[in-house]
């Protein structure tokens, strides 16, 4: 039996004027589980990662956290109740040290001064739950990144995050980077946290996925396992059709011609 819903969507449509991008879209990230979110470019998946975070409001339908319906009025309404979500860019500071962009904005202070002896056992204890070995004091224009990857997420946890959005987290990092990337996102797992993750690679989403939730044209057309889903059934689904009809055997050419 799957576990309860931590966040989810349903039937939620989203209109820009009088053009209905989303139309009736229905979802569950549930604690502990990497759900994927797939679908060719202008499929929806962005505009469903923003409704989710609280960047932008459904136009109909609901959003329900912890079964209970919730309204988020900004990104900042979303963070509250612990649904984080990691950009495609980096949205770091280059010229500041790793710790000082986990807590860029709210810092801890202790009367008038800064805590910086909290902030940086707090920095090591955020790091170390996705094992990673960063100093705090390291530049961050200095990481590499698969770290500067790792620092976004420890920003996530520093957020008390119970769902991790991760839009295409693996489009700058390496094969080698994102083997740790992924044995991060397994550590979460591992620690209730409910992930949402999106990616082309489709390779990826068969290695790291519990379920595949396809978009074509802004209609959810497949949810379920992962496990149940080929890599050609995945693209398949995004597309509308076989993909061995997008590229159709050449016509013979007969000897001589």
């Amino acid at each position: 039996m799957s576990p309860p819903s931590v966040l989810a969507l349903r039937q939620v449509t989203k209109s820009f004027g009088p053009v209905e991008v989303l139309h009736g879209v229905t979802l569950d990230l549930r604690a502990g589980e990497v759900l994927a979110l797939i679908g060719e470019n202008g499929a929806g998946k962005s505009t469903t990662m923003k409704i989710l975070a609280g960047i932008e409001a459904p136009s109909a339908g609901q959003i329900l956290l912890d079964g209970q319906e919730v309204t988020f009025g900004s990104l900042h309404d979303g963070e509250e109740a612990g649904i984080v979500m990691i950009h495609q860019e980096f949205n770091l500071a280059e010229q500041l040290t790793v710790e000082q962009n986990i807590f860029l904005g709210r810092e801890l202070r202790k009367g008038w001064l800064l805590d910086k002896a909290r902030m940086r056992r707090l920095t090591r204890e955020y790091l170390a739950r996705i094992n990673c070995h960063i100093d705090p004091d390291m530049l961050v224009s200095k990481l590499s990144n698969s770290d500067k990857q790792m620092v976004e997420i420890a920003k996530a946890l520093s957020r008390d995050a119970r769902v991790l959005v991760m839009d295409e987290p693996t489009a700058v990092l390496t094969g080698s980077e994102t083997r740790i990337l992924f044995e991060q996102v397994r550590a979460l797992k591992a620690a209730g946290t409910a992930i949402l993750f999106t990616s082309h690679k489709l390779g990826e989403v068969a290695e790291i996925a519990d379920t595949v939730t396809v978009l074509r044209d802004g209609t959810l057309v497949h949810d379920g396992p992962a496990r149940e889903i080929t890599e050609d059934e995945m693209a398949t689904a995004m597309v509308g059709r076989d993909v061995s009809d997008l590229f159709p055997d050449k016509p013979a050419v007969a000897p001589g011609g």
